[in-house]
């Protein structure tokens, strides 16, 4: 009998990167061009949100920069406020680094990982935890590369037609709001597991009660809070449980 052996893994390229960005892209597009009409309601110019999308490209916190820009806030505080609201990203890089496996180039380490949105990294997440071997950082690369062209060039589309909005359908410029966090949603499904369950139960249920109790933004910090006690409470109790009654753990094979 003669044995098949499974051919390797082809690590994904830049063009792939590129064409897996799509979904990001389709999503960004809109609501960068939101961002772009909104800047301009605030005094600035299609350019200069250009300018924000190229050197700060914080996604959905840009809005709240030209907000409290355009209502007199100081540069400092506006400064401390963003980098309070992302301080999540500051977790993107070693979560990545967790799963991969080769040796990083820093050069191209340091394109990507600037371009390391929401969006972005629940891709590599996915790419990683799911289809290790495919990801690459050339992969990364063009998805990150991508993404950013889409959301600089909505924003830049956005000044500039930012006049022709209003007269849009409003079920249409309502739509623009949802866009981003379904997008994060769609990823979200697409990795979740069945061992995640306790985790996102619990965090659903705990933030549905506060937005129902309390309000959105308390809702938002003691969904996230929940799910870092759920995680820890998982990880340190139940499985220190399993581990001390390996027979009620795992199923009994026979012989």
């Amino acid at each position: 009998m003669s044995e098949h052996k499974s051919s390797p893994v082809k690590p994904a390229g830049f063009w792939q990167g590129a064409k897996d960005s799509q979904a990001i892209i389709f999503t960004y597009l809109p609501v960068s061009f939101a961002f772009g009409v909104s800047a301009t309601q605030f005094g600035f110019s299609a350019w200069e949100a250009l300018f924000l999308s190229c050197s700060m490209y914080a996604g959905a916190s840009q809005f709240l920069v030209v907000a409290l820009l355009g209502s007199g806030t100081s540069i400092w505080m506006t400064a401390l406020t963003v980098i309070a609201l992302d301080i999540r990203h500051v977790l993107y890089g070693p979560a990545l680094q967790n799963l991969i496996q080769d040796r990083l180039n820093l050069k191209k380490t340091a394109i990507w990982s600037w371009g390391l949105t929401d969006e972005v990294f629940a891709s590599g997440m996915i790419k990683l935890s799911q289809r290790r071997q495919e990801w690459s950082e050339s992969w990364m690369l063009g998805l990150s590369l991508f993404s950013w062209m889409s959301w600089a060039l909505g924003s830049l589309l956005g000044g500039l037609f930012a006049d022709q909005v209003s007269n849009l359908p409003q079920f249409l410029q309502a739509a623009l709001d949802f866009l981003l966090p379904a997008l994060f949603l769609s990823f979200l499904l697409a990795a979740f597991e069945k061992k995640h369950t306790l985790v996102v139960a619990v965090s659903l249920l705990i933030s549905a009660l506060a937005c129902y109790f309390i309000n959105l933004s308390a809702a938002i910090f003691i969904g996230i809070l929940s799910g870092i006690g759920a995680g820890l409470f998982k990880y340190y109790i139940l499985k220190q449980h399993d581990d001390l009654n390996p027979e009620t753990s795992g199923v009994q094979h026979e012989s």
